[in-house]
């Protein structure tokens, strides 16, 4: 059963003894010997109130400022759209299916996101301060090991849909 707290005074509150192994030795940190002062609900500022809700339409014109930035801030993503004109070129004279294509876009899509993602963690370290401050710098090389496995998957997906609709087409697999 347990056992009621004890009051010691405005905002401060002392838990019952731990039970911890059978024994009851008091918990060695209460409230009552912390460094600080609880806060005091009826003298607290209130919170700051939320910035303006956005529409849908404000939202999606954001989310494309955020691609305008991050396209022209980076030119990786130059070099991606590039290989994925080349891999949706050989798709289409090969004549890869619709599962191929829903694949192939999904792949380039989860690229995208990666390159995203990494262009916000470089403006991010840019704007705090030093990017080639350790911590920052790892953050940097984190985001970038995240695109590589992006771009690996999706290179993996992409190689094995084009190779096996053009095996199907040299009959291979038959």
């Amino acid at each position: 059963m347990a056992q009621p707290t004890q009051d010691r005074g405005p905002g401060r509150r002392c838990e019952p003894p731990d039970m911890r192994f059978g024994t009851s030795q008091p918990n060695p940190m209460t409230v009552a010997d912390a460094d600080f002062d609880p806060i005091d609900l009826e003298t607290a500022p209130p919170n700051r109130p939320r910035t303006a809700w956005r529409s849908t339409r404000e939202k999606f014109w954001a989310g494309l400022g955020g691609w305008k930035h991050a396209i022209r801030g980076d030119s990786s993503f130059f070099a991606h759209g590039y290989r994925a004109f080349l891999v949706a070129l050989t798709a289409s004279l090969l004549g890869v299916g619709p599962q191929g294509w829903i694949a192939l876009v999904l792949a380039g899509c989860l690229i995208f996101v990666a390159e995203l993602n990494h262009s916000a963690v470089d403006a991010l370290a840019r704007a705090i301060g030093d990017p080639d401050e350790p911590r920052l710098k790892a953050a940097r090389e984190i985001a970038a090991g995240g695109v590589l496995a992006a771009v690996v998957g999706s290179a993996t997906v992409a190689i094995a849909i084009l190779v096996l609709k053009f095996g199907d087409l040299l009959n291979w697999w038959r």
